[in-house]
């Protein structure tokens, strides 16, 4: 499940095409029809996983500079805050979808869903292939005449 998440794929059951934009993940799981957010605060675990990574690209940074450091005193110190600076701005902003699908799937491995839950999933996800049933044109049997 964790690798799904880390490719951005649904942890229940696998499937791409999570996310409508860079920043905007559905509601549900296209084709399983799991909900991503099961509680209120859902979200909360994406940032911790989001923030705990920057920090440790910025940390990578600091320990190259170390490295470099301890060959030569004389290493400037300008590349390091600017190489942290650009580490802290991107690195959440690549790493949002990743960090709320990881989420996901670690929150699935904690807490498997219940059949509540699975039975909600069924229900949505045959309304999304009931929808996808009907003419574009609105209810079936209405003509335009």
């Amino acid at each position: 499940m964790l690798w799904r998440g880390m490719r951005r794929c649904c942890p229940n059951c696998g499937s791409g095409g999570l996310f409508r934009r860079w920043f905007r993940m559905a509601e549900r799981c296209p084709r399983c029809g799991y909900r991503f957010v099961r509680e209120d605060g859902f979200h909360f675990g994406g940032y911790v996983i989001n923030f705990g990574v920057t920090e440790g690209v910025v940390g990578l940074v600091m320990l190259g500079y170390i490295f470099a450091a301890a060959a030569n005193p004389d290493v400037p110190l300008w590349p390091v805050f600017a190489g942290g600076a650009v580490a802290a701005v991107l690195t959440p902003i690549l790493f949002y979808p990743f960090s709320r699908t990881i989420w996901a799937a670690i929150d699935l491995v904690l807490t498997p869903l219940e059949p509540a839950e699975e039975a909600d999933a069924i229900l949505a996800r045959e309304d999304v292939t009931a929808r996808r049933s009907q003419p574009e044109g609105g209810a079936p049997g209405r003509g335009s005449t």
